[in-house]
């Protein structure tokens, strides 16, 4: 490993124990296991135990900068696939490679992984926690030979709302009534969320299955299908969603001769940041051969459309700002009031020589 390639390494591991655990999860690019009743049936392994020794594991030349390390448990009782006794597991350094960092003396929950040829592991995108935060998980663990009814499916609904002048949104709160159809091989039903937003379908057959949103008029129909498994008879599967209100807003962009214009990069703005070079909170969108532009999933709100209206992070602009319909100063452009499912077409900008 070259000097330099080494030092990005050591930086990157050490940025990322600046962050919670949560976020650390996301960089390493995982997804948390969901809650317990999810995350045992995916686990391959299941106990609780002390933590004796952690040891470094050495490897020969050439091996990466962040060696794994053994951690040796003794168990004192086992869930899933696991007795009393001494268990070894491995698991990352913690420094930026998704490891989990235990402590020695301490006592864990752990939700571990058949991983050849080293045995049982696990990381931060387990469940894996101190028993003193495993309440929930030792409850449903201690009750699963009573439950054996049938799989389950469960979640919450929340509306997402973003002013086009605002970078970030908000959790407006749970949506009730939305439809949500649960579909497998040998079954499906429909159920509706409650004034929690909340939905749960239970008794499902082992396998495969899939859960899909009937979204509400006005908003955003993309990306609510989702395919999950029922491994065990006592397992469920938590799917929360997020719903966003959208509208779409479409012209054409042609040049000082009425010829449409192909990849221009056009630029929509809130209406009350028009002409002061605001941050690219909506990104661009390009024409096509055509010179027609479409944004699909505008959040409702006033708008002006035009060209280099933006800052492009780590760009030159390229030009000067023109307004839809082809205007140089902002209190000129054309004000586009966009609701929740509109379709609009707001016209044709008009570039000029330059």
């Amino acid at each position: 490993m070259t000097t330099s390639r080494w030092l990005r390494t050591i930086l990157a591991g050490v940025s990322l124990l600046l962050v919670p655990l949560a976020d650390r999860a996301l960089a390493c690019s995982c997804m948390l296991s969901g809650p317990p009743c999810q995350a045992a049936w995916t686990a391959d392994v299941v106990f609780s135990g002390t933590v004796r020794t952690i040891e470094r594991i050495e490897g020969g030349p050439g091996d990466p900068v962040f060696h794994p390390v053994r951690v040796t448990f003794d168990v004192d009782r086992g869930y899933i696939n696991a007795r009393s006794g001494v268990v070894e597991v491995t698991t990352g350094p913690g420094m930026g490679d998704c490891g989990y960092r235990f402590a020695a003396g301490r006592r864990y929950l752990v939700y571990a992984w058949k991983r050849p040829p080293s045995g049982l592991s696990t990381g931060i995108c387990s469940r894996t926690r101190p028993i003193e935060e495993a309440a929930e998980d030792i409850t449903y663990l201690s009750s699963i030979p009573a439950m054996a009814t049938g799989g389950r499916v469960f979640g919450r609904v929340n509306e997402y709302r973003r002013d086009p002048a605002e970078e970030r949104g908000v959790d407006y709160g749970p949506l009730e009534g939305v439809t949500v159809s649960v579909q497998g091989p040998t079954m499906q039903k429909d159920v509706v969320t409650d004034a929690h937003g909340r939905f749960e379908v239970t008794n499902l057959p082992v396998g495969k299955a899939t859960v899909t949103l009937v979204a509400p008029f006005g908003f955003d129909a993309r990306y609510l299908t989702r395919e999950f498994d029922i491994p065990d008879l006592r397992s469920c599967s938590a799917q929360d969603f997020t719903l966003a209100l959208r509208a779409t807003a479409s012209g054409t962009v042609v040049d000082e001769s009425g010829r449409p214009v192909a990849g221009v990069e056009v630029d929509a703005v809130a209406a009350e940041l028009a002409g002061f070079d605001p941050p690219p909170y909506q990104y661009p969108v390009k024409t096509d051969e055509r010179g027609i532009f479409e944004f699909d999933h505008l959040p409702p709100g006033t708008y002006v459309f035009g060209v280099n209206l933006t800052k492009r992070p780590g760009a030159r602009r390229s030009g000067t700002s023109v307004f839809l319909p082809g205007v140089a100063a902002a209190r000129d452009a054309a004000v586009i009031e966009l609701k929740a499912g509109d379709e609009t077409v707001v016209g044709v900008l008009r570039l000029s020589r330059r």
